[in-house]
């Protein structure tokens, strides 16, 4: 090879005799050439060795060149995409080219050894091979390469191929300035773009010095592929370099989106490619910064949203606007510099001063393009100022150790987007010192969790804003300060799941070394993933060659049967007849068969243990029906699982399909995401709509195999919305149950059956100290003092979100106020839901059967299952870690019960009869002790107990908390008026004149017009004053929510309990009315100044008008001087 190469140089050499001069220049090239061939011997051997592909118009031609030929100056557009620049930008600009070297250039590129390059390419493309395109770095910072090519008469263009170092590495060589701006296009990063369209956006008039970028992802991606192609292998040193230049190209694509205010390609850089937005250029600008300086709102959201951020240098302004200015002024005086040039050039008519007025003219767009990019960065940093106050800012409680602060951009930005928010919080109200501070970057969403505070201190928050002028001015939270809480303060409890994990992991521990020797071991930890899925279809395979196909059943007789159900979108797994995969469980099942219903509901959750439930079943030789059952139903479902060739057969539906023939289907629902995981030759994948035509047309009678296909895609729907949980916040939740044979059903909506009807009440989930005690004082008639704006707003919100909830549930106005709120605790179902349950009346609890039930509960969108059931879906749906664990143990405890049991029967000796008792005893206590566990996580049974407790009578009326009563400190702003105001303006009818001084308080029970309308018939709502002495502050009155059917004897009644509570939470020493008492008592109604007695069957809210601005009192019927000292009494 070098000897061809040797005598291919010295025919070169023989044809370039004609001049002296060139016959030296040729022999130094022969001398150079012979110390890089020495040294470069390996790498010819593999450019000989392989194929070159090389595009017309490149460095060298493909066909032999004439004498004279001058091959044309290398441009970037000639070179492969992999060659060009990885380097965003460049700070020294490109010398000129002088005369001189371009006439030693043109000299020498006569040389024969371009001719040499060119045959060994040809020799690669005879064998039909590619060489692939390697990453070449272009640099301008020195001339050096340049310079000694030029010493020794070699063109540029066979440096980059010659001079490689140890990992293939071209030398840099110099690009055409006009060349890079072309191939900047920006189009073909859009997908579904041609290559060859002109790019309709404008080009990035890019210079050499800082501004030169590399190619397009589209173009970059095709030379990409195409060294893959070559199938060579590649070294690992290789593969980096390749991603570093694919990462660096899709970076400058960026910033060029950026520059170009392109928002499309911009989506499309950062969603295609996981780039460091944080990287700056060689002008240490960020792409934040650029599109903060350049004011583009869209475009800094966006990236702001991907988690960029500014040049950490830049933070302080005199720093930016210093380095824009020194930008500015080496702009404007490279302009300078490229105009002289092309004005003192454009005399000169040959072709050397040509191609540079060209390239100086290139070159002077690209810095005016530049020029005038920085002076608009300049501009909008200049005319920028601090943003405003954020808006909205709102402070929560989050929990007892945590504050919760979210906020809004602020109104106006002033010229430059917000970048950052900086959350400050301290004890004290001028904020010195401060306790802390955060930065918040993330602004998808405007929220921090201010953790690590002390509990029952009180903490103010603040909030401002910053853009690349600083920070804005702070707003402080709404309220000003919180105070973290939780409503457990209030007595010092733990959540629920506080150490069940734990616990349940140390029961585990005790009942895998109490097994006895003999049996199977119990693995330590449940394996997440199915078993080697290879492995079993190979064997598979093998006994297909000798086995038939598995037995489905298609035609079904009364029996226990086990179906599965698996779907992948529209299409779901059927046998070859198109029948769902079905297999026979047992002929005769036990008559309690929900039990073993419930059973293997929890076998469902670990379905790794199959194996060990069905080992441990087995070893008894006469085994109980139950234990018979159990052991064929796992059998079957092991069966599935060979057949499927996975171990997760999914989740088993909530009730088994029941027909009239005594068919049982027990439902096996799970979805796939590949369907290529499942390969078996008796099954295939059909649509839904196909397997639902092979129900038979029977109306009368359907059976059970007919019900499942109707109810097919019910129970896909069902297995997808099971699984949702509820989305951050408080929520309030209806409970309503109905008992039948046998168990107890609760409603739950359609389409969120892990859950109970409910309706948000907001966003925070925590209920703080502040809010509960507000809530037990309305069950208590303890309001003692006013009420805070957070206890407001809480009463607000929950009297809102109840109002929707029955409406949703269809319950009427007249039996709203009949329902209450749950003060026994609020139910938290993860760390960040939680909930607060609405309980109707106390004998509507659980509606037995029989009884005329409402209307929402035959809905359908609202369903009933067994209370088991409901909890093994919601504990799956939100405590999943905890009902696995309890799941396994419980179903292995339960097998190991049921073996005790049989050896216990079983057992003749003394020692055999100990033994087993002994084993029984073991296995009860940690069925007590898991079953304690357990009744420790179920909430729903304890609140059923308090809603149907008669003695407690637990519950908050939502008539207290639709108008709850004043307390003593704000009584007095709900005066109509003093004894003085009225008697300067007797002739004001609308206010009542004071009854005598006798009558305790009576002057002070006035209400004003204005406040009168709360007893208007839209509301429901009347306020009663008590004309008699209770012992309370003057003005004590009571709200009632009352309907078009309460009576008179009804009002008076409970305005004398709940006045008799009043006292009693008060300490006070008068006497309080029994029920009994009531009967002495009567409600008046002063209209038009005349007072009417009304009879105890009478309902007010039937009154007409003017009672509109009328008023009640309660009164003793034996009373000698009534509420008015004027006016008859007429009974009405």
């Amino acid at each position: 090879m070098r000897s061809g190469n040797n005598n291919k140089g010295e025919t070169t050499s023989n044809r370039g005799s004609r001049s002296p001069r060139l016959r030296g220049a040729h022999e130094r090239w022969l001398i150079a050439l012979k110390k890089v061939l020495g040294k470069n011997r390996r790498l010819l051997q593999e450019v000989s060795d392989t194929n070159l592909s090389v595009t017309t118009g490149a460095a060298w031609r493909l066909e032999d060149e004439e004498e004279g030929y001058l091959p044309p100056t290398p441009s970037l557009e000639d070179t492969p995409f992999s060659q060009t620049s990885s380097q965003l930008y460049y700070p020294v600009p490109p010398r000129p080219t002088t005369p001189d070297t371009e006439r030693v250039r043109t000299s020498a590129s006569n040389g024969g050894l371009a001719k040499l390059a060119r045959r060994l390419s040809q020799r690669g493309e005879r064998r039909g091979e590619k060489l692939p395109c390697r990453q070449r770095s272009v640099s301008v910072d020195s001339d050096y390469e340049s310079d000694v090519a030029s010493a020794n008469g070699i063109p540029d263009r066979l440096w980059s191929m010659l001079l490689v170092d140890d990992h293939h590495a071209a030398m840099p060589r110099k690009p055409s300035t006009g060349d890079v701006r072309k191939a900047h296009s920006m189009e073909s990063l859009v997908p579904g773009d041609d290559r060859s369209k002109s790019s309709s956006i404008p080009p990035s008039p890019l210079a050499p010095n800082k501004l030169q970028r590399s190619l397009s992802g589209k173009k970059r991606g095709a030379s990409m592929n195409e060294v893959d192609s070559t199938g060579l292998g590649g070294s690992s040193v290789k593969d980096k370099g390749r991603r570093n230049s694919k990462y660096i190209s899709d970076l400058q694509a960026l910033f060029e989106a950026v520059e170009h205010q392109d928002l499309d390609v911009a989506k499309y850089c950062l969603e295609a490619n996981g780039l460091d937005l944080n990287q700056p250029n060689p002008d240490e600008f960020t792409v934040l910064d650029i599109a903060v300086m350049t004011n583009n709102m869209p475009m800094s959201r966006l990236l702001l949203s991907h988690g960029a951020r500014e040049n950490p240098r830049f933070l302080l302004k005199d720093v930016r606007l210093n380095k824009l200015n020194t930008l500015i002024n080496e702009a404007e005086q490279v302009i300078q510099d490229l105009t002289t040039r092309v004005v003192n050039g454009s005399g000169n008519n040959n072709a050397t001063s040509s191609s540079s007025i060209k390239d100086a003219d290139r070159q002077l767009v690209d810095w005016e393009w530049r020029y005038r990019l920085l002076k608009r960065m300049k501009t909008g940093f200049e005319q920028a100022r601090v943003p405003d106050i954020p808006a909205l800012v709102r402070l929560y409680t989050a929990s007892s150790s945590s504050l919760l602060a979210t906020f809004d951009e602020p109104l106006n930005m002033n010229g430059a987007t917000a970048t950052r928010f900086k959350i400050e919080w301290s004890q004290n109200e001028d904020f010195c010192p401060l306790a802390g501070e955060h930065i918040l970057y993330h602004f998808s969403n405007l929220k921090y969790t201010i953790q690590g505070l002390t509990q029952g201190a009180k903490y103010y928050v603040r909030v401002s804003a910053f853009n690349m002028k600083g920070f804005g001015p702070t707003q402080t939270s709404n309220p000003s300060f919180a105070v973290p809480s939780c409503w457990r303060d209030v007595d010092g409890s733990k959540p629920r799941s506080w150490g069940r994990l734990s616990m349940i992991d140390e029961l585990f521990q005790q009942v895998r070394d109490g097994r006895p020797a003999d049996s199977v071991e119990i693995k330590s930890t449940s394996p997440r993933a199915s078993p080697n899925q290879m492995r079993k279809t190979v064997r598979k395979s093998l006994k297909n060659l000798f086995q038939s196909a598995p037995k489905f059943q298609k035609h079904l007789r009364r029996g226990v049967y086990l179906a599965s159900v698996i779907y992948n979108d529209d299409k779901v797994l059927v046998t070859t007849e198109d029948y769902l995969p079905i297999i026979e469980v047992d002929e005769n099942f036990p008559s309690n068969v929900q039990q073993d219903f419930l059973w293997f509901m929890k076998v469902a959750q670990t379905w790794e243990d199959v194996d060990l439930l069905r080992t441990d079943l087995t070893q008894s030789t006469a085994a109980s029906p139950v234990v018979h059952f159990r052991g064929r139903l796992l059998q079957a479902a092991a069966q599935l699982q060979s057949i499927m060739g996975m171990q997760d057969l999914g989740k088993l539906y909530y009730e088994p399909v029941k027909d009239s023939q005594g068919i049982v289907i027990f439902t096996l629902i799970n979805c796939v995401k590949d369907p290529r995981t499942i390969n078996n030759a008796a099954l295939k994948w059909v649509s839904m709509t196909r397997v639902q035509k092979r129900k038979s047309m029977s109306v009368e009678c359907p059976v059970a195999a007919d019900l499942l296909l109707t109810s097919l895609p019910e129970k896909i729907i069902h297995h997808q919305v099971s699984s949702l949980p509820l989305t951050r916040g408080l929520y309030v939740g209806y409970l309503k149950l109905r008992s039948s044979l046998g168990n107890i059903r609760i409603q739950v909506p359609e389409r969120h059956p892990s859950m109970l009807p409910h309706i948000k009440v907001r966003d925070n989930y925590n209920v703080s100290q502040e809010e509960w005690d507000w809530l037990h004082s309305l069950d208590k008639c303890e309001v003692k003092k006013k009420a805070t704006r957070v206890q407001e707003d809480f009463q607000r919100q929950l009297a809102s979100a109840t109002r929707k909830l029955l409406t949703r549930v269809g319950v009427t106005e007249e039996e709203a106020i009949t329902h209450r709120l749950c003060d026994l605790e609020v139910v938290e179902l993860s760390s960040e839901v939680s909930f607060i349950l609405l309980l109707p009346p106390l004998g509507s609890v659980c509606i037995g059967p029989g009884t005329p039930s409402d209307d929402w509960i035959t809905s359908r969108d609202f369903t009933s299952i067994s209370v088991p059931v409901f909890e093994m879906i919601h504990m799956s749906t939100y405590h999943g870690d905890f009902i696995r664990r309890y799941a396994r143990l419980s179903s292995i405890l339960d097998t190991e019960s049921l073996i005790t049991q049989q050896q216990l029967r079983e057992a003749f000796s003394n020692d055999e009869l100990n033994e087993a008792k002994r084993r029984q005893t073991q296995v009860e206590e940690f069925q007590k002790s898991l079953d304690m566990m357990w009744r420790g996580m179920r909430w729903i049974m304890d609140i059923l107990q308090y809603a149907r407790d008669k003695q407690i009578k637990g519950g908050v009326p939502l008539s207290v908390l639709y108008a709850p009563p004043p307390s003593p400190v704000d009584a007095s702003e709900d005066i109509l008026a003093s004894f003085t105001e009225c008697m300067k303006d007797p002739q004001n009818h609308s206010l009542l004149p004071p009854p005598p001084c006798s009558s305790i308080g009576c002057q002070t029970m006035l209400l004003p017009v204005e406040r009168a309308a709360d007893n208007t018939l839209k509301s429901g709502i009347l306020r009663v004053f008590p004309a008699y002495n209770s012992g309370l502050a003057k003005g004590t009155s009571v709200k009632l929510h009352v309907t078009s059917k309460t009576s008179c004897e009804d009002i008076v009644s409970l305005v004398v309990q709940q006045l008799n509570k009043a006292m009693e939470s008060s300490g006070m020493e008068t006497p309080a009315f029994s029920p009994e008492d009531c009967a002495h008592f009567c409600l008046v109604a002063i209209i038009a100044n005349k007072e009417y007695t009304l009879q105890e069957d009478f309902c007010p809210l039937q009154l007409q008008n003017p009672w509109t601005k009328g008023q009640l009192f309660v009164r003793p019927k034996d009373s000698e001087r009534a509420v008015l000292n004027v006016g008859p009494s007429t009974a009405v």
